[in-house]
């Protein structure tokens, strides 16, 4: 079997398998049905989101950085190998390298779609009222975009091989999708290592003391670091969902950024002073 071929099975038919199997053995919501209100407009997303990152998106970064390798007069047939000192480090060197500075800058795009401005592109993804698995890639495309320039492009642009973000893609994917998944894993005393189902499943909550935490995709780091954790021992989000009007249909949740008359989420922005993490661990 060919490696796109073994993609194409694991993405579309392997993953959902694992992802509906562990939410029957481990609900964090046991009322959740798999044939759920939205699934429908769900699986678009899911065939939109697997396209816009693997496809448009990439071609977005290219063109960001390719001002980067004329200026430097770089050979373009050189992209994938990576340029400067940090090209020159050993592969490994450079997946580790783009996996941790690659969250942080995630964390940070994160956090600026959460800012009043950017929040209707964003407040699609959180429009989910049944979170599972699936909801995962109610991803506007606008958001992946963006996200990929800023956690992205910059990477590529400093010398790191792209190579190192295809050979991450697939667990990162991955782990995305599983990090919305319902069920009832919060790692224990890895709670503050990694990120875990429930600590990502409190950023979507509604319960006000919730509201813009948890923006790391993989390493709590970042959020104990710059005030934005919380995770409460023994507790679980009940309520998901935003009060802005982002309707039901993949069509209609596609053309609503362009629509929204603008707003945001109530708690402000990345700009207000961090606040340190407290014992609600």
């Amino acid at each position: 079997m060919s490696l796109q071929a073994w993609g194409l099975l694991f993405g579309f038919v392997i993953l959902p398998a694992l992802c509906i199997g562990l939410e029957k053995l481990w609900p964090q919501q046991r009322h959740y049905r798999t044939l759920r209100a939205g699934l429908g407009g769900d699986v678009l997303w899911y065939l939109a989101q697997s396209l816009v990152s693997r496809l448009l998106a990439p071609w977005v970064v290219f063109a960001a950085v390719l001002p980067v390798f004329v200026l430097a007069g770089l050979p373009l047939e050189n992209y994938w190998a990576g340029f400067g000192p940090l090209g020159a480090l050993p592969f490994a060197a450079q997946l580790a390298l783009v996996f941790v500075l690659g969250d942080f800058l995630s964390y940070w795009q994160h956090r600026l779609f959460h800012t009043r401005r950017a929040w209707p592109v964003h407040a699609v993804h959180h429009s989910s009222r049944e979170l599972d698995w699936l909801s995962s890639t109610r991803f506007h495309p606008l958001n992946e975009v963006g996200a990929q320039l800023i956690f992205v492009a910059p990477l590529i642009a400093i010398g790191l091989s792209p190579l190192a973000f295809v050979w991450l893609a697939p667990f990162t994917a991955t782990y995305a999708v599983l990090l919305h998944a319902n069920v009832r894993w919060h790692y224990g005393p890895l709670r503050r290592v990694i990120a875990s189902p429930t600590f990502h499943r409190w950023h979507h909550s509604r319960a006000a003391a919730a509201q813009h935490k948890n923006f790391a995709g993989f390493l709590p780091l970042w959020d104990l670091l710059f005030g934005t954790y919380y995770h409460p021992r023994g507790a679980y989000p009940e309520d998901f969902g935003i009060e802005d009007p982002v309707p039901e249909g993949f069509w209609r949740q596609l053309a609503y950024p362009f629509r929204a008359a603008g707003g945001g989420p109530a708690a402000a922005s990345a700009a207000e002073p961090a606040r340190p993490a407290t014992a609600a661990d």
